[in-house]
């Protein structure tokens, strides 16, 4: 009996371990087919929203689906027991798993306008072996090559499609872009656990789940931001000096990838960088422990890359990027002063009342996070740090951007920012988890429901306030929106004009432009003010000759006609843009029938909603013919 007792003493440590094993099996298989069966219930979603199903059923489908893989994630990302193996594990799931509805959102080709750019890039570097192809959807695109260089190399090393290549890349770097903000938090605030919450929170950020996982330089740009500021995190509290320089190199390398990647995403990490650094170096919360140089080294690395790019590589960007801060700044005067309407929020949108109303509480949960979170703060006092002050101050900056939302040249502008000033409000989460025994009571004792509450409402609220109905679900065909008014039969008619009158330049309206500059190759004319290309089909006179001298000058020889623009007004408003004479309403048939008795303009291809014309611009001003011949 005594010989047996450490054999005993011996088996109970292993039985325990046997019980905790299977108990933490079984957990993370019920988590697994719980998000199985969020995904089937997201693929049934777009189903319901193809075949016509009233929006309310589509959208509540699609709900539950998304809070069955979410909410158990949340769960083991906030618990105090879970190991951090277990927490990376519990990230990288929740990354897959909110990449799955813009995944099969289109999987097999491009559908957002973004989405048509960068596989055309990709397309056109793959097969030239050359970066820097013009670009004709986005012309900026050209200039910032990362993405085409990344999905191109993943197509070569696999054999991949260039479409296939880039939705890896896109997963790859969603995960990538979580794990980061992980990071991130567990170094601000010396916490695995507020790292996770980090991580979830900023997973939820109305940009996570739709528009940073389309193929586009913003989703891989904010990769590499997002760990440029989580390395020199790492690098500014670490004593060892090697791992120092190792991190900050590897920050400052992240930093330059950004810059040949993405604009925006570079002058954001150049703004978050700067304000950081400018706050632990000027203010008295710095401990000796913090060293403020590292977020200069990441400043000045970055800095002096962005400005090297810009003047060798990238000078259009400037004017590219200019007037839409210039425009929605003189908008939103205009709204303050009663002078302009503004934009009306989730206008035109089949969205649910229940989702509308998620969405306005959203903006409230993060203002109540703040509150508490600001208490805390002035509980806790020096146990924060200044740079992790400095997050948070970069997170209020979410506030005043929902008004920029007002502005129609600001609205794009704002949703953008949110991905950046999310990871402010991340932390600001996660500081109020890291330091919960400070908070009052009575949200210490409904933690558990307020947390859950505030989860719902940040994951509906934020996606409803990303992006509208026909970029997140597909259905029928619906003129004027950029994923639902792509057709084959304008990918045929852009291949047809390829193969017979090679690349060309061609006057279209914007949403047939994707077609014919993903699919034909063909060089698009840009519509405004000084080119106002909307003359051809939105009115019934014929071109003034200012413009049919350019036209002729920049050899715009063709003009591209849908029919079915004369069915309904534009979803989005506008057939060319802010300039449109007909914006919000349907192009009268007459205006497109009288292109057939135009002496300018010949017929040369016709399908069941499509014509192309070949324009003779030195007709422009002869006698309109009839049917028949006669003036």
């Amino acid at each position: 009996m005594i010989a047996l007792a450490p054999v005993d003493a011996e088996q109970a440590p292993r039985h325990r371990f046997s019980d905790t094993s299977r108990s933490a099996l079984r957990s993370w298989t019920s988590t697994g087919i719980l998000l199985a069966l969020g995904i089937l219930l997201i693929g049934v979603s777009y189903r319901m929203s193809s075949d016509g199903s009233p929006p309310n059923v589509y959208y509540a489908t699609f709900w539950v689906g998304m809070l069955l893989g979410v909410i158990p994630l949340a769960a083991k990302l906030a618990a105090f027991g879970t190991t951090v193996n277990q927490r990376i594990g519990a990230i990288a799931l929740l990354g897959l798993f909110t990449a799955v509805p813009k995944y099969l959102r289109n999987p097999f080709g491009p559908s957002y306008h973004d989405e048509y750019a960068h596989w055309r890039e990709s397309v056109d570097v793959m097969s030239s072996g050359q970066l820097f192809p013009p670009n004709s959807i986005i012309p900026i695109v050209e200039y910032f090559p990362g993405t085409s260089a990344l999905s191109a190399s993943i197509a070569q090393l696999t054999g991949l499609s260039a479409w296939s290549a880039g939705e890896v890349l896109m997963v790859v770097t969603h995960v990538m872009t979580i794990l980061g903000a992980y990071v991130l938090g567990t170094s601000l605030l010396r916490s695995a656990r507020a790292g996770a919450v980090a991580a979830l929170i900023y997973a939820l950020n109305p940009s996570a789940i739709y528009f940073d996982t389309q193929f586009a330089y913003e989703g891989v740009a904010i990769t590499f931001f997002m760990w440029a500021l989580a390395l020199t995190s790492i690098a500014a509290r670490s004593d060892d000096r090697r791992r120092r320089i190792a991190f900050l190199s590897i920050a400052v390398t992240c930093g330059a990838v950004c810059v040949v990647t993405h604009h925006l995403t570079t002058i954001a990490l150049l703004l978050i960088s700067g304000a950081i650094a400018v706050t632990v170096t000027a203010f008295g919360f710095v401990r000796a422990h913090q060293r403020p140089y590292a977020w200069w080294v990441l400043l000045s690395g970055t800095a002096a890359v962005g400005a090297a790019w810009l003047v060798f590589v990238a000078s259009p960007t400037v004017s590219y990027l200019s007037p839409y801060l210039a425009n929605s700044v003189t908008q939103l005067s205009s709204i303050a002063t009663s002078q302009s309407s503004g934009r009306e929020l989730l206008a035109a949108n089949v969205q649910p009342l229940w989702e509308r109303a998620f969405t306005a509480a959203a903006p409230a949960a993060v203002a109540a996070i703040f509150a508490l979170g600001l208490l805390v703060i002035a509980r806790v006092r020096g146990k924060v740090t200044s740079a992790t002050l400095a997050f948070i101050a970069i997170g209020a900056v979410y506030f005043p951007s929902v008004l920029f939302v007002l502005a129609p040249s600001g609205a794009e502008g704002a949703r953008r920012s949110w991905a950046f000033s999310y990871v402010g409000v991340a932390v600001m989460c996660a500081l109020v988890v890291a330091f919960q025994d400070r908070l009052p009571r009575i949200v210490i004792r409904f933690r558990k429901l307020i947390s859950l509450a505030v989860l719902i409402v940040l994951l509906i609220g934020n996606v409803g306030a990303g992006l509208n109905d026909p970029y997140r679900f597909p259905g029928p065909f619906l003129w004027g929106s950029d994923t639902r008014s792509a057709s084959s039969e304008a990918r045929t008619v852009a291949e047809h004009i390829r193969l017979r009158e090679g690349r060309v330049r061609v006057v279209t309206d914007r949403y047939t432009t994707l077609a014919l500059a993903a699919y034909g190759e063909l060089y698009v004319s840009e519509p405004s003010s000084d080119f106002p290309v909307w003359e051809l089909t939105q009115t019934d006179t014929d071109p003034d000759t200012k413009l049919a001298t350019d036209l002729a000058g920049a050899t715009y020889d063709y003009l591209v006609v849908d029919t079915r623009m004369a069915d309904s007004p534009p979803f989005n408003g506008d057939n060319y843009g802010s300039g449109d004479p007909l914006a919000g309403l349907p192009t009268p048939p007459s205006y497109l029938d009288r292109l057939d008795h135009a002496p300018w303009a010949s017929l040369i291809m016709s399908t069941e909603h499509l014509r192309v014309y070949r324009l003779d611009s030195a007709s422009v001003g002869t006698e309109l013919t009839d049917l028949t011949g006669t003036p």
